[in-house]
């Protein structure tokens, strides 16, 4: 079987907040890597690349908390030894933007690529949406994987805009699922341009959906977003879609099969909603099921 690496956001429900112990608790589950966001870059690189030999944890990728910052981390990835520097998410409001970031994508993967690591994007279910409506039109709630990239969805856009030696991406295959598309099938129709995964559960289908903008959001007085009820309805309702592992729509097994015919070449779970009301266990669990599917 694969290994099974973790994305370190899975640790985020309030009460973990400590990213060394973070990192010792997914060696102790037995996670075979990682990948780095946010709170892990205030350790510094020589310290990091130290523990995480320590606790026998590949460092596998990270994602830049702004696109901007991306070239800002090549050092410390380059310290860690990783192949693979990442975008976690843009807001893409209308086509005009898509147009914007596929050209922001190339110019910052020739920048990566210099320095010997491969820019991925992460998709959301906004990358799905047709370009002439992302940002205003909520997708329509199937419950088939039945969806087909086309010629002018965002994700179609960025895939033909972007040139593969610096650009590739990193298929969540719980929001391609959850916008209607078979992640299996997108694999294939993109051979050789996911080289990650997120895996993760979808329960269901709920479309395309606009892109959240929480840089608009007001700040309280330590610079944190302050969410409307109706915000943390949206997303806890998101959240949610995150079910058990094993009770979603993909077909982990085949998906691993078209996945490595396919050129990716690392599997990282990503836990967005405790089901169990304790996020260890579910993590626990999610490496349990995920070692005999990947």
């Amino acid at each position: 079987m694969g290994k099974v690496n973790l994305q370190m956001y899975s640790f985020m429900d309030g009460t973990m907040n400590d990213s060394r112990e973070n990192f010792r608790r997914a060696a102790e589950m037995g996670y075979d890597g990682a990948e780095l966001f946010g709170p892990d870059f205030e350790i510094p690189a020589e310290e990091l690349k130290a523990l995480l030999e320590e606790l026998n944890l590949e460092p596998v990728s990270l994602h830049a908390p702004k696109t901007e910052m991306v070239e800002e981390l090549i050092p410390f990835a380059n310290t860690l030894g990783m192949k693979f520097i990442g975008i976690g998410m843009e807001v893409l409001k209308d086509e005009e933007s898509v147009h914007r970031f596929a050209k922001t994508l190339n110019r910052i993967g020739k920048a990566c690529a210099e320095k010997g690591l491969m820019l991925t994007y992460n998709n959301h279910t906004q990358e799905f949406a047709d370009c002439g409506r992302i940002g205003s039109v909520p997708g329509g709630t199937e419950t088939a994987l039945d969806g087909a990239c086309g010629t002018n969805r965002v994700i179609d856009v960025l895939m033909r805009e972007t040139d593969p030696k610096y650009v590739s991406f990193e298929m969540d295959a719980c929001w391609c699922a959850a916008a209607g598309f078979d992640p299996i099938a997108f694999v294939e129709q993109y051979s050789g341009r996911v080289k990650l995964i997120h895996i993760k559960e979808s329960s269901r289908v709920v479309g395309p959906q606009p892109p959240m903008d929480f840089s608009t959001l007001p700040r309280d007085e330590n610079g944190a977003p302050i969410f409307s009820d109706e915000l943390k309805k949206t997303m806890e309702e998101l959240d949610r879609i995150n079910c058990r592992a094993g009770e979603g729509l993909v077909d982990w097994k085949a998906l691993k099969e078209a996945a490595d015919q396919n050129g990716c070449q690392a599997y990282i779970v990503e836990r967005e909603y405790s089901v169990s009301g304790n996020r260890l266990n579910d993590l626990k669990a999610d490496l349990e099921y995920y070692r005999t599917q990947i």
